[in-house]
């Protein structure tokens, strides 16, 4: 069984205090972050052997290893690890902890979820509501015609329907919602 480069780097590095810089998921989210270092693997490798200070790899890649597994982690600590890079960091100056590791998910105010739950809470009453009339009580800034108007609207209840909760039919020449 051969020894992988990372794996040789690693040895080098920790056992023998001459190796390059080590590049793991915690490393790339510290350059990510304090360092504002694009998501790309030779950006990353790049960047750890700029920062890494000569002859120091071992304390060097313990160091940064351990400051992403336990300051600047998914859910980062700054304050609370006492984070020596707080000062100079990219990430808390701006407030933007994104990495490449982190998935985001869609904030909820304005997304579509927040309007599918409108739409239900409003339908909820049992009555039927014209589109026009729904999309005036579930969005403020509602026209019709509008970005967010009945094509936008329509789009939702499809949607909606497609999931069994709510039903899109005319009457009296008006095109209406209803709870399934």
């Amino acid at each position: 069984m051969g020894v992988g480069p990372y794996t040789a780097n690693a040895v080098a590095s920790f056992a023998f205090n001459n190796g390059n810089a080590v590049v793991d998921t915690n490393v790339e989210r510290v350059t990510y972050r304090a360092f504002d270092v694009p998501d790309d693997d030779d950006a990353f490798e790049a960047a750890a052997r700029t920062l890494m200070p000569a002859g120091e790899s071992r304390v060097w890649n313990n160091a940064i290893m351990e400051l992403g597994g336990v300051a600047c982690t998914k859910s980062p600590a700054c304050d609370e690890a006492g984070c020596p890079w707080r000062e100079w960091c990219d990430a808390y100056q701006s407030g933007d902890f994104t990495a490449p590791d982190v998935p985001t998910q869609p904030s909820f105010e304005g997304s579509r979820r927040q309007f599918r739950g409108r739409i239900v809470r409003v339908l909820g009453d049992g009555d039927e509501v014209g589109l026009d009339d729904l999309g005036h009580r579930i969005r403020v800034d509602y026209a019709p015609d509008g970005e967010h108007g009945r094509e936008w609207l329509e789009g939702l209840l499809d949607d909606l329907a497609d999931d069994g909760l709510v039903e899109v039919a005319e009457a009296n020449g008006e095109r209406v919602a209803r709870l399934r």
